[in-house]
């Protein structure tokens, strides 16, 4: 029901699956930029289009709420589906005659404060992303992250360091600033996080208080009290930036699921690396498979590994695209 050309695509379709190529026409699972492209004809969420719209241009959108059947050109029904990855994300459900795919997008089966979390139907095509598709990506219960997070914020304040707490824009920061203020922190935000935090908002998904970074409020004879000023939220390109470096002994915080690797410190150059995630772990992605129950499961955007555990389970499985994917060591 797919092929792969230069992309991912539904056969005897013009229809285009997450591609970063100007498409005629595309599914946007959600508004990450490495799954966006300036398309001539975009499929989402509502949400999904606000977002995606401050990263690339769109000429047109069908904006299709979640559940509703969707005809395309006679030939294909399709349904979008809650992906528990970040506002707006979805599956893609298709079917034609009697066969049916779901194409996953990135998703998360646990949802979070911000995001409630997938839902998911049978087909007989499952196409899934496999970001975390290595056994030693299991990730520690959610509460236990945002409790050691909150415990390094409070010995950074106690210190007298400035607590940064960093995070993807769109998504993972939101969920670091609502366990923040949930906690009764003050929390500033970088100006990319305010923008996304501001649809959020729109939206209805109340994040608590917070206001936007101004240098003043940290820097220089106007300062504000470390307390009153709170924890700074940040996307993690900032982390050896100006905006982090003129801080004399800041506390520099990451949070995402690459943090189960070695020396994850080093690699994002931070002080702190705390495992949440806004995609499925090793076992959630194992559970996919169990509720899709697919009599045929192509991976995509992970580990080609995972594919091979899949056979290993006498599962008809492979990677979505012929030549390797992400390998744990490269070959």
């Amino acid at each position: 029901m797919f092929e792969w050309q230069d992309d991912l695509k539904l056969m005897d379709s013009d229809v285009y699956l997450d591609s970063r190529r100007r498409r005629s026409i595309c599914f946007l699972s959600h508004a990450h930029s490495d799954h966006l492209g300036p398309h001539e004809h975009a499929i989402c969420t509502a949400a999904t289009e606000r977002f995606a719209r401050l990263r690339t241009e769109l000429e047109r959108v069908t904006a299709l709420d979640y559940f509703r059947d969707f005809v395309l050109n006679d030939k294909m029904t399709l349904s979008l589906l809650p992906a528990g990855h970040i506002v707006g994300s979805a599956m893609l459900h298709v079917r034609r005659g009697e066969q049916t795919l779901l194409y996953s997008g990135d998703f998360r089966l646990r949802g979070c404060d911000i995001v409630p979390p997938a839902q998911v139907r049978q087909a007989d095509v499952l196409v899934m992303e496999s970001t975390y598709g290595l056994p030693f990506f299991r990730f520690p219960p959610r509460e236990q992250v945002a409790a050691q997070l909150l415990e390094l914020v409070e010995g950074a304040l106690a210190a007298g360091r400035q607590p940064i707490v960093m995070g993807y824009s769109l998504g993972k920061s939101q969920e670091i600033v609502k366990i923040l203020t949930d906690a009764g922190h003050r929390v500033t935000v970088h100006g990319s996080v305010y923008h996304n935090n501001q649809i959020h908002e729109e939206l209805g998904v109340s994040l608590g208080e917070y206001r936007r970074y101004v240098a003043e409020d940290f820097h220089g004879g106007a300062a504000l009290d470390l307390r009153e000023r709170g924890v700074l939220v940040a996307p993690p390109q900032v982390a050896r930036s100006a905006f982090v470096t003129r801080f004399e002994n800041p506390c520099r915080i990451i949070m995402t699921g690459w943090a189960m690797m070695k020396n994850a410190i080093y690699r994002f150059g931070v002080d702190h690396a705390l495992p949440l995630s806004d995609h499925a772990d090793f076992d959630e992605l194992l559970e996919l498979v169990e509720r899709v129950r697919p009599r045929k499961i192509f991976t995509h955007h992970g580990y080609r590994e995972f594919a091979d555990t899949l056979q290993r389970m006498g599962l008809d499985a492979t990677c979505a695209k012929a030549d390797p994917q992400l390998t744990l060591f490269g070959e």
